[in-house]
């Protein structure tokens, strides 16, 4: 008996290790979309940005104990072949300038 049952589970085991070696199928019950209607999630035109440039722009200007406080942040701008601004992404830098108030 113990040897039908040992003998019956190195079966199974054999039967297991083939299966899950195996190469997978071309089609899955999980994703089973037609290769003629798929479509390009990033379908947009995207413009590709050759260089990018660092630089500070007037965020806002208060007064602050009779001083006069201008506040720049600073932003990364990602220019084209031709050089057009494609993005501004800004920077969490700050420079503040402070002027004696006339």
């Amino acid at each position: 008996m113990k040897e039908k049952l040992a003998i019956l589970g190195a079966l199974l085991i054999i039967i297991l290790m083939t299966m899950l070696d195996s190469p997978p199928t071309d089609t899955s019950i999980y994703y089973n979309i037609p290769s003629d209607e798929t479509i390009d999630a990033d379908a947009q035109p995207t413009t590709r940005s050759v260089s990018y440039t660092y630089n500070y722009l007037l965020e806002e200007m208060n007064e602050i104990n009779g001083k006069i406080v201008e506040t720049y942040r600073e932003y990364e701008t990602h220019l084209d072949s031709e050089g057009n601004e494609i993005i501004r992404i800004p920077t969490s830098n700050y420079q503040y300038i402070t002027y004696q108030k006339e």
